[in-house]
């Protein structure tokens, strides 16, 4: 998944010198530390759990997500074979989840890092303890220029202590799809790491400490792809080298060379696997016996890797054996044995697109001799299975039907059971139960990502509708309408036609009518009918540039457009067929409409506040102190009333179109703001902020127009880069949602009465 990472180095340097908690920081000691969250009142002692119970206002709320189910890529399923019905995902900027044996939903275990450790966010590899099923351990950290960590967990991810690392991860970059940490199944205190710049890596302490292991032979970063190497790209135990409890001594290892490795001494000496290909990437190595099975990718990145391989490899023999089912222009993602039959395996591509659908999977029962693929006939049209999609039907794109899948770098089967597998997608996890009738009858796959939200959130709007509550923009698959938060919507904005919507706006009194920027051939997008169609737009005649941002009036009849290219405000009377340029010119304007007068305009820029009251004909300039770096929401209270909030300094309010004296709140900072309902008949609309106070981040309230506030967030709910986008119910008191950096849209709900 994509993500905004210049924006949040930026605000992540703004909270720090606002005086934010600085979480827990990697001293490059590679050496455990707690993460005990501060702030709560402490559930345990002494080394006991960090779980803590909320206190003060956070003990009203409970925290969960608007329902997209999915969204994001899914880069790895780790069943433990150790404990029935165990089973990790891991997202390349969503964390880490565990699915609920009971409900099944996927339960996230990384919630409680923030901003300033978002970088664990980003999953490059999960080891699981077959022994001790209770012990998880995870490769965290998201980018070459960002810390990481292994996380260590004893029981099942509730709770971690952190190994801070001297190198960093790429849980979103290319070659995502493997696995760079793996645990030796015979004894289970030493982890091997591989990162993707400095070498191999180990632990015998259970991940407590790592040293380097001095006598492999390179870092392999001799390919390289879009500026990226990939260094150890796959690791595997021979668990039949060695008696148990002793560290194995057959380990094969995969690099960023193309060139494979192997020990038979436990990493004192490594050689060169003779006959192995040299041209591709491994990225999954998998012990069978005497076998040794190699995927092998051409290419790192997971989108559309155009050639692949798979290979067995006789440790007997040292007789390689070319088992690809076919060649046809794409790579190939993992394959996968069925626990109680080792003559049938399965094997699924990586990267191959058609018409009707995307990747296949394919069944070999006489131990890769001959395959046979999931699909078939002309385009793909004779499906031997049934897809059911309907908790995320807007998985079709608008088309007849969804597919099984895209950029599927991982396929996992039950190890208690070989009916059931999963996997992860660029999109969605799926899953089936019945995977042995192949053959016999139809395969039946379904959504299996409940609980499992994974997107990236440019822009929310809430809107004042009994009808509709929230729509939103967001990174690769555009952005929802939502009229139940609840349940995810039947289609995407547009259908998805954006690859990343940037803004999106209603009218405070016709809900009905909004209006979405993003990239693509037509920027520009506004329905009339809550979302159920959308009208694309080119943008203004004569203006390039980026896709901009958008601001619909307050009864919908007046649609407001700029970006950086048009030095000025365009707008539409007549739903995009025409515009009009406003006079004034104004540099990168921020913009917010009245909530009561059709044709009063907000304008906020680096030279000062401006309001017009006439659409534009003429603007006044506010001649008051304005703080830098506001954003504008305007009051849904009064008329000529707006609301000022900043990262710099908080949050103003500006009354009477800029009169009045400008009044500044009780927060420190604020890089979000919205207004929702009201407490009661008799109370101001509540007002809350992503922002620092008393050298605190979090998510504030005020229930006094501003005078004071309460944090709604405890050190368990803090979602890593939060800020971007904030929106609050206007129907539901207390409830709110705000976009993450790859945790979807979060929905805070009262649970409590104060």
């Amino acid at each position: 998944m994509k993500k905004k990472y210049a924006a949040i180095l930026c605000c992540a340097a703004v909270m720090l010198a606002a005086g934010c908690n600085n979480g827990s920081d990697n001293n490059g000691s590679g050496t455990a530390e707690t993460d005990a969250p501060a702030g709560t009142e402490a559930a345990a002692e002494n080394g006991e759990s960090a779980s803590v119970q909320p206190t003060g206002a956070a003990a009203e709320y409970e925290w969960g997500n608007v329902r997209i189910v999915g969204g994001g890529y899914t880069t790895g399923i780790i069943f433990n074979s150790g404990e029935e019905g165990l089973v990790y995902a891991k997202t390349d900027v969503g964390g880490l989840y565990r699915r609920d044996k009971n409900t099944p939903e996927w339960k996230p275990l990384t919630d409680r890092f923030d901003i300033n450790d978002y970088t664990y966010y980003g999953i490059d590899g999960v080891a699981v303890d077959t022994k001790s099923p209770n012990k998880v351990y995870a490769l965290a950290g998201m980018y070459g220029n960002m810390k990481a960590a292994v996380l260590c967990s004893d029981n099942y991810g509730d709770d971690w202590s952190i190994t801070p690392l001297e190198f960093s991860a790429g849980g979103n970059e290319p070659h995502r799809q493997a696995n760079r940490l793996e645990l030796d199944p015979n004894d289970s205190s030493t982890l091997y790491l591989g990162s993707r710049h400095d070498g191999l890596w180990v632990s015998h302490d259970s991940g407590a400490s790592f040293q380097k292991v001095e006598s492999f032979p390179t870092i392999g970063n001799g390919y390289t792809e879009d500026g990226y190497s990939f260094g150890i790209t796959a690791i595997a135990f021979d668990p039949a080298s060695s008696s148990d409890g002793e560290p194995c001594k057959t380990i094969y290892i995969g690099t960023g060379d193309r060139v494979m490795y192997v020990t038979h001494d436990a990493g004192a000496t490594w050689e060169e696997l003779a006959g192995a290909p040299k041209a591709y990437l491994a990225n999954h190595i998998y012990v069978q016996g005497d076998d040794v099975y190699f995927v092998f990718t051409s290419t790192a990145a997971p989108y559309a890797p155009k050639k692949g391989t798979l290979r067995r490899y006789n440790a007997v023999s040292g007789e390689w054996t070319d088992i690809t089912p076919d060649s046809t222009g794409h790579s190939w993602g993992d394959i996968e044995f069925d626990p109680n039959d080792p003559d049938t395996v399965y094997a699924v591509t990586m990267g191959r697109y058609a018409s009707n659908e995307d990747d296949i999977i394919f069944r070999s029962t006489d131990r890769c001799a001959t395959w046979e693929p999931i699909f078939s006939g002309a385009d793909d049209t004779d499906r031997l299975f049934t897809l059911d999609y309907s908790k995320a039907p807007w998985l079709d794109w608008g088309r007849e039907s969804a597919v099984l899948g895209w950029m599927i770098g991982d396929f996992e089967i039950n190890p208690f059971d070989s009916n059931e597998i999963m996997y992860g997608t660029g999109a969605t996890i799926y899953h089936s139960t019945n995977l042995t009738d192949w053959g016999k009858q139809t395969i039946n796959f379904e959504v299996c990502c409940e609980g499992l939200e994974e997107t990236v959130i440019n822009d929310l709007c809430a809107a004042n509708s009994d009808e509709i509550r929230l729509y939103s923009a967001m990174w690769d698959i555009d952005g929802f309408t939502h009229r139940d938060v609840d349940t995810a919507p039947s289609h995407m904005n547009g259908n998805g036609i954006m690859t990343k919507s940037q803004s999106i706006s209603c009218g405070w009194n016709a809900p009905e009518v909004a209006a979405r920027t993003g990239e693509g051939t037509k920027p520009l997008s506004i329905t009339t009918d809550g979302g159920e169609t959308w009208k694309d737009l080119y943008r203004p005649d004569g203006v390039g540039g980026e896709c901009g941002t958008i601001t619909v009036n307050c009864d919908g009849s007046i649609i407001y457009w700029t970006n950086k290219s048009a030095a000025g405000i365009y707008y539409t009377k007549d739903l995009g067929e025409t515009w009009t340029k406003m006079d004034k010119s104004l540099a990168s304007p921020k913009m917010a409409a009245d909530c009561f007068e059709p044709e009063t305009l907000y304008v906020y820029t680096s030279t000062g506040m401006y309001i017009t009251t006439d659409l534009g004909a003429s603007f006044t300039k506010v001649d008051q102190y304005i703080p830098d770096g506001c954003t504008l929401t305007a009051s849904p209270e009064k008329a000529g009333d707006v609301w000022l909030s900043t990262p710099m300094g908080g949050v103003y309010l500006l009354t009477d179109y800029g009169k009045g004296e400008m009044q500044r709140k009780n927060i420190q900072s604020a890089k979000a703001f919205a207004i929702g309902a009201a407490k009661d008949a008799n109370s101001p609309m509540t007002l809350y902020a992503i922002g620092t106070n008393d050298d605190r981040f979090g998510v504030y309230r005020s229930l006094d127009s501003g005078d004071t506030w309460e944090r709604i967030n405890d050190d368990m709910h803090q979602f890593g880069s939060i800020g971007d986008s904030l929106a609050a119910d206007l129907r539901t008191y207390g409830q709110i949602y705000f976009g993450t950096n790859g945790r979807g849209i979060i929905c805070a709900r009262r649970i409590a009465t104060p």
